[in-house]
């Protein structure tokens, strides 16, 4: 039964493009990723308590933020004026996603399940990152020629392969086929190449910004490999976006003036709705009432508030935002200088910095990332040799 836990775990990593299957039970919608890993909880949970070995996670620093964040999120969801939407996002974004988070830090214990699930993580990417390239050879894009593939937007895109990116490092570090190493760095060209191709500034952003801090405060032997990753970064962005530099100057590229309307308009929300937030998925509403009173008004399709912080204010309240940034305090606190702890560490301030001018959690595979690497972290602070 352990193994076949084990395995439902690669797959659903693997799976993670699956959320966009959905259909309803009823009157409730569903995913098949939301499945997979309710399937996954109910096996796993029978298996533990009839033979006696589930562990309690009171014992774990991480147990109160976490528990702060599900409270914060479920008082905005009771409260939500449109409560089927938010309970929606409460079950696919918060329910499944700490589940499975459960599931994995209570079943995870050697070094070779970390490295199945980064292996299925990356093998999950690349797969992607391949059916991305022939949609761009297709000529299937945006009006604005930017790449997205099979998703809603080229961000979910970028957001959903730059984790990956990072996470394939740590293979880099274990691999010792020199043709495997070399199958690795072509694989790092073919993630990168598609980020690129979907111009994500903000992907962009969070990459530079993320390795500019791991080489300053790192000693690592990936050290002169994330340098180089760093000039091919520098060398594209550049590249795609020399010319419109000036107008990120002055604040007039349209893609920026919009976020600033948008978080003025969030912080508008926030004086309202401080305490308890507007509930999950509810922002366009709210957004479109109060953007009236900031000129000019450049964007009308606003889902998100463009800002991982200010997206866990309005939607998990002033509850949920404190578990938020105490998990992260406490992620930075328990840091080791590992391998594994080193990548983990780097993907997650990618995504903090890009989350300052994106939602980098707020969507059914992005959360299950989150919670994925939160507890890989975990798990390679109680392991040792990693």
């Amino acid at each position: 039964m352990q193994k076949i836990i084990n395995f439902i775990i690669y797959l659903i990593v693997f799976s993670l493009p699956l959320y966009l299957v959905g259909f309803k039970i009823a009157w409730v919608p569903v995913t098949v990723l939301e499945l997979m890993i309710y399937a996954l909880f109910i096996i796993w949970l029978f298996y533990f308590i009839k033979n006696k070995k589930v562990r309690s996670l009171q014992k774990s620093n991480l147990s109160i933020p976490i528990l702060l964040i599900f409270l914060g999120v479920t008082i905005s969801t009771l409260f939500s004026s449109d409560i089927q939407v938010s309970a929606g996002i409460w079950k696919a974004w918060f329910l499944a996603p700490i589940l499975f988070f459960i599931v994995i830090i209570n079943t995870v214990k050697t070094k070779k399940q970390i490295k199945n699930i980064i292996i299925a993580f990356v093998l999950s990417g690349s797969f992607v990152a391949l059916i991305a390239l022939f949609y761009w050879f297709n000529e299937s894009l945006t009006y604005d020629n930017r790449l997205q593939a099979f998703y809603n937007s080229p961000n979910y895109l970028s957001m959903f392969l730059s984790p990956v990116l990072f996470l394939s490092f740590y293979i880099y570090s274990f691999v010792k086929n020199k043709i495997l190493k070399t199958l690795l760095i072509a694989d790092y060209l073919l993630l990168i190449t598609v980020i690129y191709l979907t111009y994500s500034y903000g992907a962009w952003f969070g990459l530079i910004g993320a390795t500019i801090f791991v080489l300053i405060f790192s000693k690592i032997k990936l050290r002169y490999i994330l340098l180089f990753f760093l000039i091919i970064i520098l060398f594209f962005s550049f590249q795609a976006s020399s010319y419109k530099f000036q107008e990120f100057l002055d604040f007039s590229y349209p893609s920026l003036e919009s976020r600033l309307i948008i978080w003025q308009s969030s912080w508008g929300i926030i004086k309202d709705h401080s305490l308890i937030g507007i509930g999950p998925g509810m922002f366009q509403e709210y957004y479109l009432d109060e953007q009236v009173n900031f000129e000019p008004y450049p964007e009308w399709a606003v889902p998100q508030p463009h800002n991982i912080f200010l997206a866990f204010w309005l939607q998990t309240g002033l509850i949920g935002l404190i578990g938020f940034i105490w998990l992260i305090i406490i992620i930075f606190l328990n840091y080791k200088p590992k391998i594994l702890s080193f990548i983990l560490l780097y993907a997650i301030i990618y995504i903090l910095i890009h989350g300052l001018v994106d939602t980098t959690y707020w969507k059914n595979d992005l959360s299950v990332i989150f919670w994925v690497i939160i507890a890989l972290n975990y798990k390679a602070d109680c392991l040792s040799g990693l």
